[in-house]
């Protein structure tokens, strides 16, 4: 009996195997064919809403260092490139993406590479951080110039460059003086064509990369005067050439891969130029095709007019509210003693009260 229990409970477990395993294959079947596309699409999206930008620090000095993966807002890094230099930051935040360790050798110069309409520029050397395109890359080098102008107003020689290379080798002349930009090996190319006017163009932008770099690393050039030097330098040609091919493309992708073998030599010029005092950084923002910037704006502006929420304050509102409320209160406590005073004074002759209130005046006979 006791055998014929134990054989028929083999059996039962047997049987629930076999139904637990076609449960299995069923259920993977109905994933695979009903729900792997949503998966898919959802995780698109988030990838996505996180791979808008990027920034790469492709050379930082001894007395800063960089760690981890934190995603840094694109308004927020011109502090990060401010407090590098050693400047103070009025604006707290959250990302602890960067460290100063030894805050008396602070780097002589500011090198950032910009190049819109690209998400990733797939370098493979330097610290990486995915960047949120919350603003225009353009609003960076402003606050930059800005901040330094605001530190050094009296400062007779430059110190901020600024090089759009949509704009010509006389354009770059001006900062650099005399430019020896070399002719692109055509035979190399093998998906760029020079004959299509976008293709010229981002070769013409590239030799001049070069050419900067080129000239960057012969002596002389950088003036180490104490006041930081900024550099920054705008790659605009990637941007029709995605618009023209994808950015999955193959000239696309032999174009990055040309901009990563500049962005090298232009890393090794400056950190020689600069004695590796030097903070080198490559930016890469496709806002322009997300178009999320403006979706915020309008999204927040339609937030305030459905929740009818109050304007933002200034700066100085914290301020001047200090001044109104304590003055208010020592106002009040003076007066209030004032009139206690008046209130317990003796009506003598010697008071004025008694002086104030007689219907004539009194006098000594």
């Amino acid at each position: 009996m006791a055998g014929w229990l134990d054989s028929h409970m083999i059996i039962d477990q047997l049987i629930d195997l076999v139904d637990a395993r076609w449960v299995g294959k069923i259920c993977a079947s109905v994933f695979l064919n009903k729900m792997l596309p949503y998966v898919l699409f959802f995780s698109s999206l988030l990838i996505s809403a996180y791979g808008e930008g990027e920034i790469v620090f492709l050379q930082a000095p001894s007395s800063i260092s960089f760690h981890g993966q934190q995603q840094l807002p694109l308004s927020l890094v011109k502090d990060v490139l401010t407090a590098a230099m050693g400047f103070s930051v009025q604006e707290g935040s959250d990302w602890r993406g960067m460290k100063v360790k030894d805050p008396f050798h602070y780097p002589y110069g500011i090198v950032g590479v910009s190049v819109p309409g690209l998400s990733s520029l797939d370098v493979s050397q330097g610290h990486k951080f995915p960047l949120d395109t919350d603003s225009p890359l353009d609003d960076v080098w402003s606050a930059l110039e800005w901040r330094v102008a605001e530190r050094f107003p009296y400062s007779e020689n430059e110190s901020v460059y600024y090089f759009s290379l949509d704009e010509g080798k006389i354009a770059s002349e001006i900062h650099l003086g005399q430019l020896d930009v070399e002719p692109v090996d055509l035979s190399v190319l093998k998906h760029l064509n020079p004959d299509v006017s976008y293709d010229k163009q981002f070769i013409e932008q590239y030799a001049l990369l070069n050419a900067i770099a080129k000239k960057i690393e012969k002596e002389g050039v950088v003036n180490n005067d104490g006041i930081p030097d900024i550099y920054w330098i705008v790659v605009p040609g990637l941007h029709p050439l995605i618009d023209r091919y994808g950015s999955k493309s193959k000239p696309v992708f032999e174009a990055k891969k040309l901009i990563n073998a500049s962005l090298q030599k232009l890393t090794a010029a400056f950190k020689k130029a600069y004695d590796s005092k030097v903070v080198v950084a490559a930016l890469a923002s496709d806002s322009v095709h997300t178009r999320r910037y403006r979706r915020d704006v309008a999204a927040a502006t339609s937030d305030k007019v459905k929740f009818n929420l109050a304007e933002e304050y200034s700066q100085d509102f914290p301020v001047m509210f200090n001044i109104f409320l304590w003055f208010g209160i020592a106002y009040v406590f003076a007066l209030l003693a004032v009139s206690l005073g008046i209130a317990d004074m003796d009506p003598g002759r010697d008071s004025i009260i008694y002086r104030m209130t007689s219907n004539r005046m009194k006098k000594d006979n």
